[in-house]
């Protein structure tokens, strides 16, 4: 979703009162309790999979002018001098999407052209960055390509460790007509992956995977001003211009921003690139979950989608949400609402058919020295702490509402890590609509939305959890770093000797989050002092 239109999604009309009905319990979770607190237990032993990381974002974490001036996304502002990196690392980030480099990262955009929309995001003309400014220049000639400011931006999202995903296109607010020669934008195509993939023109050998073609084509004039055939023609020689590049590399499309809606490239773009034998590794589709506000509502998308891919013979193409975030909202939500809600939304996405998320966006939640994060930011962090723990562990006393949970152990088993989420759904976002489920942004498109659903809310002011199975003969040290309007990801660590169990009452109201560490100490080992950090996960 462009991020120019958020002033006009402020004006949406009111809300109807909420339908008020008891919360859905995910699958293998316990129903609410009876209590303020809510009943958690981690069975130590029972393993039920394994813990996937969604730890993918928007946004390169390094600086050197790939940030346009004035940037504004959610509230914050974005400064083009700030280095997010040792917060990309703090919070583990392995997958990184370069859209909306505004230059860096775009084919050709001309942010200048006066058939460009020039959104409010866009204060200076940023075409000087563009890889292959001249369009009627040779594909084949080194000389034609301006790779410099892309090297940098991808070379700050491999300095990281973390994988790319490179979005061939445009950023928003450049010219959203088609390419006048889809045969020459697929060679030049084809040389942007062999610089980056196989050394030409003094290029790299990073071997990048992810190859997303285009953006949001459904949203028209803003970002494809062309038609759906047409479309589909370009995305055809796109896709095939990568694997003759790569034929290790993975291709796919479209972004789309309206998954819900039966537009043509939905269903007909799959029926589309089946037909003509076009490559499809992974299809890629965008949601913020405006006018309701809902951690669930990917989940939801994410099982449709996946069912229509199997329908149309792409059992194997993996489903990839390439931007999401809270809803397309004035005014944003605070730093801790969106830091409770993005965290019930990833624990929520462990358990849908989705195998890649990139939020929108990260580079502008870690502090002006890129190692201060606000509460959106310690959500990460806390999220990429379950990388150490990938072992999943039966969990009772979630549910599907909001208060989400997950618990992990270490491959060694010393180790164990339970995640708490505790959101909570505004309540003017609870409840059937006044009108029908579409977003109207006039003149520029509709968007259909899901129904909102009717939660009454109970038992949700903290958490009394009980860690089940664990040997009797230990000392166990704990550590609790908790995201709340007093706290900021602190720990507080805390020893418990052999045969006391581990067991945790504490007042959590929403929104709020809360990483707890169970480490094993060994038999008649003194338990380790506690480590002086300044977040949770920093050591």
């Amino acid at each position: 979703m462009p991020r120019s239109i958020v002033p006009i999604i402020a004006c949406l009309a009111g809300v109807a009162a909420a339908h008020v009905s008891t919360a859905d319990t995910a699958p293998g979770q316990r129903s609410l309790g009876q209590s303020g607190l809510r009943k958690i237990t981690v069975n130590a032993i029972s393993v039920t999979g394994t813990l996937r990381s969604l730890q993918g974002v928007n946004g390169a974490p390094g600086p050197g002018g790939h940030k346009p001036e004035y940037f504004k996304f959610g509230g914050w502002n974005m400064r083009d001098d700030v280095d997010a990196s040792a917060g990309y690392r703090m919070a583990r980030i392995d997958l990184v999407r370069t859209h909306d480099g505004y230059g860096p990262g775009d084919i050709d955009a001309k942010f200048a052209s006066a058939a460009a929309p020039k959104g409010a995001l866009i204060s200076a003309e940023r075409d000087v960055f563009t890889i292959f400014p001249n369009l009627d220049a040779d594909p084949d000639d080194p000389a034609s390509y301006r790779f410099g400011p892309t090297d940098q931006l991808i070379a700050s999202i491999e300095n990281i460790g973390a994988q790319v995903i490179f979005r061939l296109g445009r950023s928003e607010g450049a010219d959203p007509r088609p390419p006048p020669d889809f045969d020459k934008y697929a060679a030049i195509a084809k040389h942007i992956v062999l610089h980056y993939n196989r050394g030409w023109a003094n290029g790299h050998h990073y071997g990048i995977r992810y190859w997303e073609v285009w953006n949001e084509p459904d949203l028209g004039n803003l970002f494809w001003a062309g038609t759906p055939q047409q479309f589909f023609d370009l995305y055809g020689k796109l896709a095939h211009a990568v694997k003759a590049a790569d034929e290790n590399a993975l291709v796919g499309g479209p972004a789309i921003a309206k998954p819900n809606d039966a537009s043509p490239y939905r269903d007909e773009f799959l029926r589309s690139v089946r037909a003509a034998h076009v490559p499809l590794d992974f299809y890629s589709w965008h949601w913020y979950a405006t006018d309701s506000n809902d951690p669930r509502d990917f989940a939801r998308i994410g099982v449709d989608l996946r069912s229509r891919l199997d329908r149309y013979g792409f059992a194997n193409a993996r489903s990839l949400l390439t931007e999401w975030n809270y809803g397309l909202s004035d005014p944003p939500p605070s730093p801790l609402v969106r830091a409770s809600f993005i965290t019930s939304a990833l624990l929520y996405m462990q358990d849908a058919p989705i195998d890649a998320a990139a939020l929108y966006r990260a580079d502008n939640v870690f502090g002006v020295d890129g190692a201060t994060p606000d509460k959106t930011g310690q959500a990460l962090i806390a999220l990429g702490q379950l990388k150490s723990t990938p072992v999943r562990l039966a969990v009772a006393g979630g549910d599907s509402a909001g208060f989400a949970v997950v618990a992990g152990r270490s491959r060694d088993g010393q180790v164990l890590r339970i995640l708490i989420s505790n959101y909570q759904i505004p309540p003017q976002f609870l409840g059937r609509r006044a009108g029908e489920d579409v977003l109207h942004v006039p003149p520029v498109f509709d968007v259909r939305l899901l129904a909102r659903r009717s939660i009454s809310y109970r038992n949700n002011s903290g958490f009394d959890l009980a860690v089940d199975h664990l040997p009797p003969d230990r000392s166990y040290v704990i550590e609790r770093c908790r995201i709340s309007e007093q706290d900021d990801f602190r720990p507080v660590v805390t020893t418990i000797p052999p045969g006391k169990g581990v067991s945790l009452k504490e007042e959590l109201p929403p929104p709020g989050v809360e990483l707890i560490t169970v480490r094993t100490v060994a038999p008649h080992a003194r338990p380790p002092s506690p480590v002086d950090v300044t977040y949770c996960g920093a050591q």
